[in-house]
């Protein structure tokens, strides 16, 4: 549960994402998490590491497309995880039924 001193932290990764800083690290969880919303894992994160490590890592891809984000809730952020569940990856599972533009399953 996020308090006013944590995050909650959406990763649309499939295997999360572990953040370090010096010493400190956090484990996010991803899409293969337990409890998934939207497609994102749902990770409660020191605000304030949350903060150093956004700053330092601002130019990460998977932070500047959506695939990775922070809300001060964990309310808020289950919303934007609804909102930006058709948000792709490019590591999404094949569709056997449809693998790919031309191609056809025999």
């Amino acid at each position: 549960m996020a308090t006013p001193s944590t995050v909650t932290i959406g990763c649309k990764l499939p295997n999360g994402l572990v953040l370090s800083l010096g010493a400190a690290r956090h484990e996010l969880a991803g899409t293969r998490a337990s409890a998934v919303i939207g497609g994102y894992g749902l990770t409660p994160i020191p605000a304030e590491f949350w903060a150093a490590w956004s700053r330092k890592y601002a130019e990460f891809s998977p932070l500047k497309t959506g695939l990775i984000f922070a809300q001060s809730t964990v309310d808020k952020a289950a919303g934007q995880a609804r909102e930006q569940a058709a948000l792709r990856t490019g590591v999404e599972p094949i569709n056997p039924a449809t693998p790919a533009p031309g191609i056809t399953p025999v």
